[in-house]
């Protein structure tokens, strides 16, 4: 057994889980310590099922176990299963009745760090969230301490999950290649493959990971040429001629294995941008990966991200407003609620609109009214803004079609509403008289004219009001050609003319 203190986690890690940057991709070498068999073992037991059902002859499951290729064997035997209606036991297959305790040891030091799991196992270990779950037996159970039930981590198995806003979610659980729970979405033929490494949504997350996250490599031989591939695309460095190492793998060795050691070092690191650490399994076998994360564990502090960081990256998404990007933000953001007025002051881009409306940050109840504050010399008054009206000011001028129409609709929803309520908020009056001047003429009714009298006979200063409307809606109507637009000018110049009442007069 290694003593604690051999092993010591690179500092570009310990940097990575301080900022919530942090990604543990989990492979089949862990699962293993738990009881879980390889690709042999589960392409055998799936043809087993086959053998049992009397779908398979002996010598037809004899031939398809040599096919040499497991994966080869696992595709073939889980189409005859599906064609032949036969279901395998998927969790007990890749789940022994009993987990052996070194799996168990690891996979308890792994959840106690608390990172973003990313994993291509089906299985379930690093989906529950103690290692007193992954023991089929319950603990007894007493009336001083009823059995509590598993308690799940989030977990995301399908390529629709696979957005970067999941890599924020510290203890989640990203499984690349699907789940047992949920057959058919488990990657496992050449099909499989080819379809899901080809897909939009899978790129994309796997180019945001390597790219902006440090990734760790546990139990995972970096075998799969998909992943590789994103990984030497997100490496700029790779292209420069010095490679700079930004990811991690742990990878076991024999101590008569170190000129072959030496060889995998300077392949991942200068074709692939990741740098090897080395542990030693002379002694203990592959169990002393426990070791190192029994050392690793009190180095390693593991937090979520910082405001700071969320906002980092939003500004990559709003940088690069994909649909995928889009929906990352917004979830963000529903689920971090202090960075919305961050991200709606950092929007420009009409491209955003939609997503917005139907997020409901246009919606009457975040209308702000104005707070009265008593001082010495008498009350002072506070009107606060809304940063989803800012956002429509600088589209309004490039919406046109539906989207006008619903601009439109919003400005007269939100008077209407303060009106109803006697809300009286120059800011927001100033907002929606600078909407309403850049929209579309079109969309601009008779009662839109008759609408900013409200806006105009508060009780507060309306000089800003006035010279939206004056200065940039009324000469826009008096240059159409259209007669009505020339009424609303004269509406609208009744309305600007109108008296009002001296402020601070109710």
């Amino acid at each position: 057994m290694t003593a604690i203190g051999t092993y010591k986690p690179n500092q570009l890690i310990q940097d990575a889980a301080k900022h919530g940057e942090l990604v543990v991709f989990v492979g089949a070498g862990a699962s293993k310590l738990c009881g879980s068999p390889d690709w042999r073992g589960f392409a055998n037991q799936v043809v087993d099922a086959l053998e049992k059902a009397g779908k398979l002859s002996f010598l037809e499951a004899e031939q398809l176990r040599g096919l040499g290729e497991s994966r080869r064997t696992l595709s073939i035997a889980l189409t005859l299963a599906k064609e032949h209606g036969v279901d395998i036991d998927f969790d007990g297959i890749l789940h022994p009745s009993k987990p052996a305790a070194i799996g168990t040891e690891l996979y308890e030091l792994l959840s106690s760090l608390q990172p973003v799991f990313v994993t291509t196992n089906y299985d379930k270990w690093l989906d529950e969230a103690g290692p007193e779950e992954l023991a089929t037996e319950p603990p007894a159970e007493s009336e001083s301490k009823p059995v509590k039930g598993p308690t799940k981590r989030r977990k995301y198995y399908l390529r629709e999950h696979l957005t970067s806003d999941r890599l924020t979610e510290r203890g989640a659980v990203i499984h690349l290649h699907g789940t047992y729970t949920v057959p058919d979405s488990m990657v496992v033929s050449l099909k499989d493959y080819i379809a899901h490494y080809a897909d939009g949504r899978v790129q994309a997350f796997l180019s945001e990971m390597f790219r902006n996250y440090t990734v760790l490599f546990v139990g995972y031989g970096l075998a799969e040429l998909e992943v590789l591939d994103h990984i030497v695309r997100s490496n700029e460095s790779l292209t420069k001629g010095v490679a700079e190492e930004r990811h991690f793998l742990l990878y076991a060795h024999r101590s008569t294995e170190s000129v072959q050691t030496q060889f995998m070092k300077h392949f991942f690191r200068d074709q692939c941008g990741v740098q090897v650490i080395p542990y030693c399994i002379d002694s203990t076998g592959y169990q002393e990966l426990v070791e190192v994360f029994k050392a690793w564990n009190p180095e390693l502090d593991v937090r979520d991200p910082t405001i700071l960081d969320f906002q980092t990256r939003l500004d990559r998404y709003v940088a690069a407003p994909t649909q995928d990007n889009r929906g990352s933000a917004m979830r963000l953001v529903q689920k971090h609620l202090e960075l919305v007025a961050y991200f709606i002051n950092s929007l420009k881009d009409v491209v955003w609109f939609t997503d917005l409306d139907t997020a409901g940050y246009f919606n009457i109840e975040h209308s702000p009214g104005v707070k009265v504050i008593e001082t010495e010399r008498g009350p002072t008054y506070q009107a606060d803004g809304w940063p989803a009206l800012r956002y429509l000011e600088l589209i309004a001028a490039f919406v046109s079609g539906a989207q006008a129409v619903r601009v439109a609709d919003i400005v007269r929803s939100i008077s209407s509403d303060a009106q109803r309520r006697g809300v009286d908020n120059w800011r927001t009056w100033w907002s929606l008289a600078t909407i309403l001047s850049r929209l579309p003429l079109e969309v601009i009714a008779e009662a839109d004219i008759a609408m900013t009298r409200y806006w105009l006979g508060g009780q507060f200063e309306a000089n800003m009001v006035g010279q939206e409307l004056g200065q940039k809606l009324l000469p826009r109507l008096l240059d159409s050609s259209e007669p009505n637009h020339w009424e609303h000018a004269l509406s609208l110049v009744d309305a600007l003319s109108m008296l009002r009442r001296p402020e601070g007069k109710i």
